[in-house]
Order: C-alpha cells, then structure tokens, then sequence
C-alpha cells in the first residue's frame, strides 16, 4: 500500500504523521501515548509500550536527529556505510523483546540529506518512507520491494 504524507519530528519524544492519500489519517506520538485521529473514524489512543516498533522508531528518530551517539548506540547496534556522497546506516535493535518485533531500521541518505527510512519487521514485513526528493518518485505498479530498494540505494555507484 502506498501513503502519501507528511512525517514531523518535534523533538525528543514527539513524532506526528500525517496521511492525506489514499485516507486521511494524523497519527501523533508524544509523552509515551499515541493517538490516531482518522477521517470518518473515532479518535483511538493506546500507550507507546503498545507499539514497541513505533518506540524504536521514535527512539531512533530522536537519537539520529538530536544528534545523541550515545542513546542511538545504547538502544541499536550501529552500521554505517559510505560511497561517494551516498551512505546507509542499518541499526539493530540491542533488546531481544524488541527484536522479535523489528529487525533493522535502515536510513539511506545523500550527502547531508535521509532519503529513505526503512523498517524491517522481524516476521519479513517491511515499511519504507521515502524522503525528500524521492517522496514523489515514480514508483512500480505494484509496488515492489526490490524496486523500493532500488530507489533507495545509492550505494551501488
């Protein structure tokens, strides 16, 4: 399934998304809580300890964008590789109850700019977030993984 969207960091601890095609939906994490705010649907609130996925998301989000090394490598086991302008950093989950939900976040980039955000769940599933650029990139009809992939990764040269 495609979403077209927003995402927003807020800083530590708040993350919001936003659908707008193909429904609506708000999606707004902040103070260990959620809520999902879809067109047509009543409000649902759950704690974060729900959503373990969506904890390392936010997890990593905050470690990645504040700049904070010590919690990104406290909570994951950190990759990162580089060639030319293009890198990918591939973080693990260190926690084995959070592993068997996600097996890696991967975060592809150019120069100073993420250009996908990656969730590999641990039963095969993926989710990617294109960024940027690449929010509006033509995609496979259907959608593929491998074609997905494709268009994040720009370390093949």
């Amino acid at each position: 399934m495609v979403l077209r969207g927003e995402l927003h960091y807020g800083g530590a601890g708040q993350l919001g998304k936003r659908v707008d095609a193909p429904y609506r939906e708000t999606t707004t994490v902040a103070a260990n809580a959620v809520r999902v705010q879809r067109e047509g649907k009543d409000e649902r609130r759950f704690s974060l300890d729900r959503a373990p996925e969506l904890g390392a998301l936010l997890s990593g989000f905050s470690a990645l964008l504040g700049g904070d090394g010590a919690a990104l490598n406290r909570d994951f086991s950190v990759e990162a590789v580089q060639h030319d302008a293009a890198w990918r950093l591939t973080l693990k989950p260190r926690s084995a109850a959070l592993a068997k939900q996600l097996s890696a976040m991967i975060v592809d980039g150019r120069g100073g700019e993420p250009r996908c955000f990656t969730l590999n769940e641990a039963d095969g599933d993926a989710s990617v977030m294109l960024l940027g650029d690449l929010a509006n990139a033509a995609l496979s009809d259907p959608p593929t993984r491998a074609a997905t992939a494709t268009l994040c990764d720009g370390l093949s040269g």
